[in-house]
């Protein structure tokens, strides 16, 4: 594997850069604030504050650039320009390789140069992704492809994120059982190493299309063997204008259904068919096919859930179908792995209720309800803040780690788009087709 410094990998050189990186940003947002309190414009400022956050976090890659994605959906994160800017940056390949640089990936991954390989590989990337770059190509046969290409040192980039990680899991563990975050630091720590082998991926997309059989609207791409390794992927191509685009376009009401609609089936319903959850549903990783289908990309971090976790969130699913709370939540997620921790078993129990009761209010209504306006994130969070004690005793299995993930990125995903809807008869479909899988 060559050995390129495309990458930056040092420890304390990435911290550094993300420890600049924040204290800029910050200063940036909160002069925004003031000027907006002062009933001034918006800064032009505020772009170069969101496009030196993609730089910076696209120079650095790996986990960093997973961390830009998480800024473009999250409400919080940044005030909504940014967010916009981000997100759309996101799309254009940052700091990308050179052509050189992608054929000595692919000649030491797969014997031969592209132009060898493939009857025609374009030059120019189409996207860069947290830890490889994609370009298109086509087969001998005429198969239209798409490759991702591993960056060269984002291995070593990404130890070096999870150690920073480390010393502050490590650190808080020691404070007791209360802040000890090890085994999700494990988890996540282990999802990003499965990220990095593309053989994974390629079986783990093999595995989401086979849970998605029962959708036909949902588009797959199919893994091309013969020219996939450990750092070349090779999966047919999808064409159509990502989420994204359609956010920007103004579509109908009717359209931000229709697409809200198949982003539910693209998570739940792998999940209530075969336990098998796509982990990574930021806008990028959707796209708008001609036919009216939705392509679902980037199984790197898909995940197959434990029984007892899926059968507990099933039986959730299941009640919000027909219209009922999800009730003894507490008890419930006790049986799917949770702990509760402290004096206070019942007051952990009745937290556990009320989360439930905001993240169920799209589906305990049978009126349309807007996603747009939809103040969950914001809602779930004050109940975290006003009893930090109690949420602290609230113990989840590390598998939930990426099952949540999935979750709040569709939630974030049709806030974004802005659907309204009624979501009750969504579930009852994907329950339908779940107990015929």
């Amino acid at each position: 594997m060559p050995d390129d410094d495309h990458v930056q990998t040092g420890r304390l050189r990435r911290l550094s850069r993300l420890a600049y990186l924040t204290a800029r940003t910050t200063g940036d947002l909160l002069a925004q604030q003031a000027r907006r309190t002062l009933g001034g414009e918006a800064s032009p400022d505020l772009r170069k504050a969101a496009e030196r956050i993609l730089g910076t976090l696209g120079e650095l890659k790996g986990a960093a650039l997973k961390l830009g994605q998480a800024l473009a959906m999250d409400p919080d994160a940044l005030p909504a320009e940014a967010r916009r800017i981000v997100a759309r940056l996101l799309a254009q390949a940052p700091q990308r390789m050179s052509f050189e640089q992608v054929a000595e990936v692919v000649r030491a991954e797969l014997g031969h140069d592209p132009d060898e390989l493939f009857a025609a590989f374009d030059r120019e990337p189409l996207a860069a992704a947290s830890l490889g770059q994609v370009h298109g190509a086509r087969l001998r046969d005429g198969r239209d492809v798409v490759v991702k290409v591993q960056y060269p040192g984002v291995d070593r980039a990404l130890e070096s994120d999870l150690a920073n990680a480390a010393v502050l899991v490590r650190g808080l563990s020691l404070t007791g059982e209360t802040l000890d975050g090890r085994p999700y630091y494990e988890e996540v720590r282990a999802s990003l190493l499965r990220e990095l082998d593309y053989v994974q991926e390629a079986e783990q997309c093999r595995a989401y299309a086979q849970a998605a059989r029962g959708y036909p609207e949902l588009a797959v791409p199919e893994v091309v063997p013969d020219l996939s390794s450990l750092r070349v992927l090779c999966l047919t191509r999808l064409r159509g204008p990502h989420l994204l685009e359609l956010m920007e376009s103004n579509p109908s009401d009717e359209e931000r259904y229709r697409v809200g609609r198949l982003l539910a089936f693209a998570i739940w319903g792998p999940f209530y068919a075969a336990r098998r959850i796509h982990a990574d549903p930021h806008p990028g990783n959707f796209l708008l096919l001609p036919d009216g289908r939705l392509g679902v990309l980037d199984f790197g971090a898909t995940k197959l859930l434990s029984e007892p976790f899926a059968a507990t969130y099933r039986s959730f699913l299941e009640a919000n179908a027909q219209g009922k709370r999800a009730m003894q939540v507490g008890p419930a997620l006790e049986r799917a792995g949770f702990r509760f921790i402290g004096d206070d078993v019942q007051a952990a129990h009745e937290f556990c209720q009320r989360l439930a009761d905001i993240v169920e209010r799209p589906i305990q209504t049978d009126e349309p309800y807007d996603f747009g306006a939809d103040p969950m994130v914001q809602d779930v969070r004050r109940l975290v803040q006003s009893q930090p004690r109690v949420a602290l005793a609230v113990k989840p299995p590390a598998e939930a780690i990426l099952f949540y993930r999935a979750a709040t990125g569709l939630a974030h995903d049709l806030r974004l788009l802005k659907v309204k809807g009624r979501f009750r008869p969504i579930l009852r479909e994907i329950e339908a087709r779940g107990r015929l899988a």
